[in-house]
């Protein structure tokens, strides 16, 4: 369910309050454009993306961003809800389409901006069914968290497990074709330039 910051103090954050017993000046509820345009701007770039990574990008301090998220969500423009224990911000529109995002494509987008989650859907994007070992010397994680993300994607149900003995239980996507189109349909934060999915963007745009 969309989940929205608490209200705003009255005051943009940073400002001095006033005194006691006077009346808000005119910039009392005014928010800074500057602030509010920039988190605009970078949600409707990378929607889905958490808000810790939000803070470290635009070097925003939390009380401005709480702020300023429950100002823009007031006005409809973007909406901020938990996927998987990370609030990740999405705009009602992102930049260059039209129609709002779909609610399945918001979901893979908070699980493509976490790094081990986007290593296994990447994966399975680019070689299909695969083993658990195979899935673990791709990801580079250990066995214990790599059961923990297969049972996570699996009951979100973008992936199944399968086989039969003596062959190995291999994932695979439920809908590869929709997890690429989201990777194609919307740009990668620009972690590495190993990362798999900004290899791919790049390379369908060169």
């Amino acid at each position: 369910m969309p989940s929205s910051s608490g209200p705003p103090s009255g005051r943009r954050p940073g400002s001095p309050g006033p005194s006691p017993g006077s009346p808000p000046g005119p910039d009392a509820l005014r928010p800074s454009v500057s602030w509010a345009e920039a988190l605009l701007s970078f949600a409707q770039r990378y929607p889905g993306v958490h808000l810790r990574e939000v803070i470290r990008q635009l070097k925003i301090p939390t009380g401005t961003l709480d702020y300023h998220l429950y100002r823009l969500s007031q006005r409809g423009l973007l909406e901020t809800r938990t996927v998987e224990g990370r609030r990740c911000v999405y705009p009602s529109r992102p930049t260059g389409q039209g129609p709002p995002i779909p609610e399945t494509d918001k979901l893979i987008l908070a699980l493509l901006r976490q790094r081990v989650p986007r290593a296994l859907l990447l994966h399975l994007v680019y070689f299909g069914p695969s083993t658990a070992q195979e899935l673990a010397d791709s990801v580079g994680v250990p066995s214990s968290l790599l059961a923990y993300y297969l049972d996570r994607l699996e009951a979100l149900r973008l992936l199944e497990r399968r086989g039969t003995r003596p062959d190995p239980r291999r994932a695979f996507l439920r809908n590869p074709e929709q997890v690429r189109n989201v990777l194609l349909s919307y740009p990668p934060l620009k972690e590495g330039v190993s990362d798999r999915w900004l290899n791919l963007w790049e390379g369908v745009r060169a």
